[in-house]
C-alpha cells in the first residue's frame, strides 16, 4: 500500500487506473488504495508515522486537502477519486451495470427473499438472485413461475443473472437433508416435481429467456442455463452438474437434457452408434467435471455453439440484454418435441466403463452404483434404442433415479460431509 502510493503518479495517469488493473489483472478484491479507505487513511497513516516510517507526499496530501479518502462516493453513487487536491468523477462505463444502483432507482418489479424481477429498460426484465449462496430454494422458484407470467405479458424477453459472489450454487442440501432425515419423501418429491417443472417453463416459455451465469454455476444453476433459449457467460465460469458428489444424480432435468443433447449429435437419416455421444455427456456428469472457463463448460456440452460469453464481468448482464432484444425480433417458442432414447445398448457401454473404472480402482463400489443409476436414466430405461418418448418420460426416469437416492445411508453421508467440510466425500 505504501509502496502503491508513493509510486502512483509515476505509473499511472490515476488512482482509479492501478486499483482497477490489480482487481482486474490480479484478481485482487479491492485495489491498494481502495484498500487505504477500508482501512482508513488516517489509522494507517498514523501507525506508519508511530513506527518511524515515512508517508508518501499522496497520501499527507490526501490527509491535507481531502476529506481524508482517496475514494467518495454521491448520494446517486457517483464515485470520484482523488487528484491534485480535488475530486474528479470516475468515468461511467456504459456498457456495465449495477443491481445495487437498479434497487436504488426503484427499478424492482416485484421480488421475495430469494429473488426479485428488474426492469433493465428496452422491455427487457432480470430475474436477480439473492438467496443465500444463491441456492435454489421455494423462493426462487416461486419467482421464476412468477416471472415467466409477467414477462410473457409486459415484455419482450427475460435476462436470469445476478452480481453475487456466483451465479448459483445448486439446490438448498441443507433442506434436502432435513427432510431426508425426517423421511419426509413425499416434500422431497415435490421439491424435485416442482424444480423440473419451472425448468421446463423457463425451456418453453413464450418469450426468450437468456442465463447469464458466471463464476461457480453449479447443479441447479447449471440446469437453469441448459433449460435457457441461449446463455450469455462470464469468460470466467465454473459450470458442472456435479451431484454425484452429493451422492445423487441432477434432478432439476438436468439428466434428461443431457440425454436430450447427446440424441442432438445424431443426425436424422446417418447410420451410426449414439454411443460416443452419450458418453462425452455421460462423462461430464458422472465425473461431476466442472469448466474452468465458459469455453470449457463449451466442450463439456453445457454451452452450444451459438451461446456466448462476455470477456469483461461488468458486461454480462447488458450482453445479455441486447441477447435478448436480438431473439425476440424472430422469437418461435420452443414446441414440445419427441426424444429418441440410446436404449440398452448405450446403458451397457456405459456401465462397462464404469465397470472397468471399478476394477481400476478409480471409483468406489458406490460411485459405481450412482453411475448406474445415472446410466439408466440418461439411456431411456427399458425403451428400446431409437424409441421416441417424451421428455417427461425422461424426467420421470430421473426424479425416480433421485428419489431412490436421496434414502441411502451413504448418500445422506456424502451431503453432510459436503455441508460440513465443503468437498465431496468418496465412500
Amino acid at each position: 500500500m505504501l509502496y502503491a502510493a508513493t509510486i502512483a503518479k509515476d505509473i499511472a495517469d490515476n488512482i482509479s487506473g492501478i486499483d482497477e488493473a490489480m482487481r482486474w489483472g490480479f484478481n485482487w478484491e479491492m485495489g491498494p488504495f481502495e484498500l487505504w479507505d477500508a482501512l482508513g487513511v488516517k489509522v494507517i497513516a498514523d501507525r506508519v508515522v508511530a513506527e518511524g516510517g515515512k508517508l508518501p507526499p499522496l497520501v499527507e496530501e490526501v490527509l491535507a486537502t481531502g476529506n481524508g479518502r482517496f475514494y467518495q462516493k454521491s448520494e446517486s453513487g457517483q464515485v470520484s477519486y482523488f487528484e491534485a487536491g480535488q475530486y474528479l468523477q470516475k468515468a461511467v462505463n456504459p456498457y456495465a451495470f449495477s443491481f445495487k444502483q437498479a434497487h436504488k432507482q426503484g427499478k424492482e418489479i416485484f421480488g421475495n427473499a430469494g429473488a426479485s424481477l428488474m426492469d433493465l429498460g428496452d422491455g427487457v426484465a432480470c430475474l436477480e438472485f439473492h438467496s443465500p449462496n444463491n441456492s435454489i430454494g421455494a423462493d426462487i422458484v416461486t419467482m421464476v413461475q412468477k416471472s415467466l407470467v409477467e414477462v410473457e405479458k409486459n415484455y419482450l424477453g427475460m435476462v436470469i443473472g445476478n452480481q453475487g459472489k456466483n451465479f448459483c450454487v445448486g439446490a438448498n442440501l441443507m433442506l434436502i437433508l432435513l427432510e431426508a432425515e425426517e423421511e419426509n419423501w413425499d416434500e422431497i418429491d415435490l421439491m424435485i416435481r416442482a424444480l423440473q417443472n419451472e425448468m421446463m417453463a423457463i425451456k418453453y416459455a413464450k418469450k426468450p429467456v437468456v442465463a447469464a451465469p458466471f463464476g461457480m454455476t453449479l447443479g441447479g444453476g447449471a440446469e437453469i442455463c441448459l433449460h435457457s433459449h441461449a446463455i450469455q457467460a462470464s469468460s470466467e465460469l465454473y459450470m458442472g452438474l456435479v451431484e454425484l458428489g452429493v451422492g445423487l444424480i441432477p434432478g432439476g432435468g438436468g439428466t434428461k437434457e443431457m440425454a436430450v443433447r447427446a440424441m442432438e449429435g445424431v443426425l436424422p437419416g446417418i447410420q451410426v452408434s449414439p454411443d460416443y455421444f452419450f458418453a462425452k455427456r455421460f462423462e461430464a456428469v458422472a465425473m461431476a467435471q466442472v469448466s474452468n472457463s465458459a469455453e470449457k463448460a463449451r466442450q463439456l456440452g453445457f454451452l452450444r455453439n451459438y451461446d456466448r460469453y462476455s470477456m469483461n464481468p461488468d458486461h454480462v448482464i447488458l450482453d445479455a440484454k441486447a441477447r435478448v432484444i436480438d431473439l425476440a425480433r424472430n422469437f418461435r417458442p420452443n414446441l414440445p418435441t419427441k426424444v429418441k432414447v440410446g436404449g440398452p445398448g448405450v446403458r451397457a457401454t456405459l456401465e462397462l466403463a464404469l465397470h472397468g473404472m471399478r476394477e481400476g480402482n478409480y471409483i468406489s463400489e458406490y460411485d459405481q452404483h450412482l453411475g448406474n443409476k445415472l446410466a439408466f436414466a440418461m439411456s431411456g430405461g427399458d425403451r428400446p434404442a431409437g424409441m421416441l418418448v417424451e421428455e417427461q418420460y425422461l424426467l420421470d426416469l430421473e426424479r425416480e433415479a433421485f428419489m431412490s437416492l436421496v434414502g441411502e445411508p451413504k448418500t445422506q453421508d456424502r451431503i453432510r460431509h459436503m455441508l460440513a467440510k465443503g468437498k465431496p466425500l468418496r465412500n
